[in-house]
């Protein structure tokens, strides 16, 4: 029996909130082995005290036991080949120095596959559609995001622009114009919120200062526990999986095409006069360049 195994075994004897760093060490293993205590209770929203009384309530002495054991689990995985892992435990530190590039191609793929796979199960089309509807509904539609939330929140502002949806995308600006933005947000709005682990606390604050104001909020995240979810109006969860990195956004961009695809498609006769609106305007003003 291996040490997921050993915990899942007394799981039924745990808290919730013991339940919630149990499924935290179940779905990112890779994270908890180069995470500090510090680190490990910011992600999961609770006391450091809290994970150490976890590590006992498991028969385990310390955090510094429990990341040794998570190391232990993780390298016997990879011996076995049972399931993908990571092939670096961080970055610079190899775990797999094979160099059959195939062989590592292979995994690529197939891990990059994988990753839409376990996503699409965990958003059927209702949920979609209910972000659309908030979507559209809305008079003006703010988009936030942090680290690799950051290129998934203006890729989706870009896809939304296009089919004329009043879109703003606050995760590049400073936080004093953030601020003044999200203080200005009524429940005629929607903001849709990428947050990646190990969210971030403005993030977090943000989702519940929104639901204290009625804003609407679409989270796309990486599992139904995450902080931010919590506080919002419906939420989209992707499978962030990556051999290298800690996160794939693989998942966040596809989920990202399927918003602005089906809000393109809610009506299809506005989308198109809306299109024309623009491409009116861009044609009439131009593009980058002098006057002659």
């Amino acid at each position: 029996m291996n040490f997921l195994e050993e915990i899942r075994g007394k799981y039924d004897t745990l808290s919730t909130v013991q339940k919630r760093i149990a499924d935290y060490l179940f779905t990112y293993p890779e994270e908890v082995c180069f995470q500090s205590l510090k680190e490990v209770s910011e992600s999961l929203g609770v006391t450091e005290v809290t994970v150490l009384r976890f590590t006992k309530k498991i028969g385990v002495g310390s955090f510094v036991e429990l990341k040794k054991r998570m190391k232990e689990y993780l390298h016997t995985r990879l011996d076995m080949e049972k399931t993908p892992v990571r092939i670096v435990g961080r970055v610079g530190v190899t775990l797999d120095e094979s160099n059959d590039k195939e062989y590592l191609y292979k995994r690529f793929v197939d891990n990059e596959i994988a990753v839409l796979k376990n996503t699409y199960p965990k958003n059927q089309l209702e949920r979609i559609l209910n972000a659309v509807s908030l979507i559209k509904q809305a008079r003006t539609v703010y988009v936030v995001g942090n680290e690799l939330g950051t290129a998934a929140a203006g890729y989706l502002t870009r896809r939304l622009l296009t089919i004329g949806v009043h879109a703003v995308d606050l995760s590049a600006v400073t936080r004093a114009i953030y601020n003044n933005y999200i203080a200005q947000l009524g429940a005629e709005d929607v903001v849709i919120m990428f947050s990646t682990p190990g969210y971030a606390k403005y993030l977090v604050n943000t989702t519940k200062y929104l639901e204290k104001k009625n804003v609407p909020q679409i989270v796309i995240t990486d599992k139904e526990s995450a902080p931010v979810a919590s506080s919002a109006t419906e939420i989209l969860v992707c499978d962030n999986h990556d051999l290298y990195f800690y996160n794939s956004v693989m998942g966040f961009f596809s989920v990202s095409n399927a918003l602005a695809y089906f809000t393109a498609m809610h009506d299809l006769e506005e989308t198109t006069r809306l299109r024309s609106e623009l491409a009116e305007a861009r044609e009439m003003i131009g593009y980058v360049g002098t006057v002659n």
